[in-house]
């Protein structure tokens, strides 16, 4: 199986606050993120990681230390938290299903105009839900956000069926946060 997340930001405190993650700590948020990414993804699956997986600017141990905890195959979108990764990373990627193609990139502003397919991006977290939204059918786009789609890796045929759907979610349906969110629209 293949799945999409962006930003889990482990060992980043001030994004508890920031982006009003539900964790009393960072070993809380660490240790949850990696649990529910292990509980998801098995050691023969693969993950399209787009980008801000530790914010640190000397952090090759850390990064590494970090990829040995979770399971599956990691194809790595460079963000903004990035640049100094010890690992082979993309600029974006493009994947191709039966009834889409999608565009996957760290900043949603870096999906071409002319893609003709979908664009999945992260970097906005939960910040402006209205403008960046889990999926926006009128500009064919999704918001891989962790704390958009249930803190875990979503599938792609999971979000081949909301592009089907055509429907504006502004969080992935079934998560914990889904009700909070949708009701301070």
């Amino acid at each position: 199986m293949i799945y999409v997340v962006s930003d889990l930001h482990l060992e980043h405190g001030n994004i508890i606050e920031y982006c009003d993650r539900p964790f009393e700590s960072v070993g809380e948020m660490n240790r949850t993120l990696v649990e529910n990414w292990n509980d998801v993804v098995g050691p023969n699956d693969t993950v399209l990681f787009l980008g801000d997986l530790v914010p640190f600017e000397d952090r090759e141990h850390v990064v590494l230390n970090w990829l040995d905890e979770l399971e599956g195959t990691i194809v790595f979108v460079e963000g903004n938290h990035d640049e100094a990764i010890p690992i082979t990373s993309h600029e974006f990627l493009t994947y191709e299903t039966t009834n889409v193609d999608l565009y996957l990139t760290h900043y949603p502003r870096d999906i071409p105009d002319d893609w003709n397919g979908w664009g999945i991006y992260g970097h906005h977290h939960n910040n402006d839900v209205e403008r960046y939204p889990f999926v926006d059918p009128a500009k064919r786009r999704i918001n891989a956000s962790v704390e958009l789609v249930g803190f875990e890796p979503v599938p792609i045929p999971e979000l081949v069926g909301y592009i089907e759907e055509k429907r504006h979610l502004v969080v992935r349906p079934g998560t914990e946060r889904e009700d909070a969110l949708q009701s301070s629209l």
